[in-house]
């Protein structure tokens, strides 16, 4: 019980691409907190893709806010979310809430608008779930490698995932249809 409440994402995502209007639109949300590195970009490339930038178009098009979230250091946080005009707030120290909560306020939004969205268990949906309300959603990491935090971080995750996944309290991965 207590994995799968604090744990177990409400939707499970190949890429951060599906979460787009018709998406939100089902879910009642009009903002994102998403984490950065891993989820949006690989955490060791310095430069944005076109991808990216173009789903943050798309957002902003769509008058869907968002801001990101991270763990990591001011530099760089700030020198890749400055590149794209997005709000942030670094070093958030998830899965504390505060950060969360500082999110929400630059937002302008309460917990039941927005989505999280996050490529790790330990740090985003932890977080995410202990703050409430929030639809929490994991996205499949954009790469294969990881800083020796994520690293020790996914060896717990990996157990988890396979405890709540035998339960039935996993969400099956959402794949891209491909044309």
């Amino acid at each position: 019980m207590v994995l799968r409440k604090y744990f177990s994402p409400d939707d499970y995502i190949e890429k951060y691409d599906m979460i787009d209007s018709e998406y939100m639109e089902r879910h009642n949300r009009t903002a994102i907190i998403s984490d950065l590195d891993n989820t949006l970009i690989s955490w060791d490339a310095k430069d944005n893709t076109e991808d990216l930038k173009n789903w943050l178009s798309y957002l902003k098009e769509n008058n869907i806010d968002i801001i990101i979230l991270s763990n990591n250091n001011q530099e760089r946080v700030e020198s890749f979310c400055k590149a794209l005009d997005l709000k942030y707030i670094f070093q958030a120290r998830k899965p504390l809430t505060k950060g969360f909560e500082k999110a929400l306020e630059k937002l302008g939004k309460k917990p039941g608008q927005v989505v999280v969205l996050g490529d790790q268990l330990m740090t985003d949906i932890l977080g995410s779930k202990r703050l409430g309300k929030v639809r929490a959603v994991l996205v499949k990491p954009v790469t294969n490698t990881d800083g020796l935090n994520t690293r020790i971080n996914r060896f717990f995750e990996a157990r988890i995932i396979d405890k709540l996944k035998r339960n039935n309290e996993f969400p099956q991965m959402r794949k891209k249809i491909k044309i």
